[in-house]
């Protein structure tokens, strides 16, 4: 396996677990990077403790991550279906460690697009994009998506690449989803799941001062 060579120039996002880069040699894709040992920031809730005494539970969030696009993509063969998640194209050796392929979702300029979260900091989400957000909202429920971290900076709104042109814009959610629970309640039965994505939900109205309407299943203003 060719290794590929990634530049602090070219880092787009640093999370708690990984670090997000643009593809040195393909715009359409970004390359996630678990990040070592050392680099974690030392937290005393429950997820930081079991990083310590469970370093096995990193890995296991990325499977959990793979398995649920598996089980989707594999429900849905058909070439027009329209994945709610970031499409993810396997893994790259990378002279920062074992990277994550997956699609990068762009902006009008070709960049990065802006997450959700920075939308709202900035006073730039537009009623457009609050129907696209409650579009891909929408798709989680009726495709049986298991997400389990729906926050403000995992979704992201842009443009993916499709063949040699760029789609419509869209909201994305290009990270947080797959059942990492410790117990995985929302693998156990599709109603656990639509309770378990309500729940997130009036989370991620409360952490954008978004409306959700329950019986509807959508987000406002107001």
């Amino acid at each position: 396996m060719a290794q590929l060579t990634l530049s602090p120039a070219n880092l787009v996002a640093s999370g708690v677990q990984r670090a997000v880069y643009l593809h040195p040699n393909d715009r359409t894709k970004l390359i996630k990077v678990l990040k070592p040992d050392e680099e974690l920031a030392h937290r005393n809730n429950f997820n930081g403790v079991m990083d310590r005494l469970m370093p096995s539970t990193r890995i296991r969030q990325i499977r959990k991550e793979y398995t649920e696009y598996l089980r989707i993509m594999l429900k849905h063969p058909e070439p027009d279906f329209r994945a709610p998640m970031s499409h993810m194209f396997g893994f790259v050796s990378t002279n920062v460690g074992l990277g994550c392929l997956t699609e990068n979702v762009m902006g009008p300029d070709g960049s990065v697009g802006e997450t959700l979260g920075q939308k709202i900091r900035r006073g730039t989400l537009t009623d457009s994009q609050i129907n696209l957000l409650n579009d891909t909202i929408d798709a989680l429920f009726e495709h049986g998506v298991r997400a389990s971290d729906l926050n403000p900076n995992n979704f992201v709104f842009g443009r993916r690449a499709y063949g040699n042109e760029l789609g419509p814009e869209e909201c994305v959610l290009v990270d947080g989803f797959g059942d990492i629970h410790a117990i995985p309640v929302r693998s156990m039965g599709r109603w656990l799941n639509r309770m378990g994505l309500a729940d997130s939900c009036k989370r991620l109205a409360r952490n954008t001062k978004l409306i959700w309407n329950p019986k509807t299943r959508r987000f406002s203003r107001s």
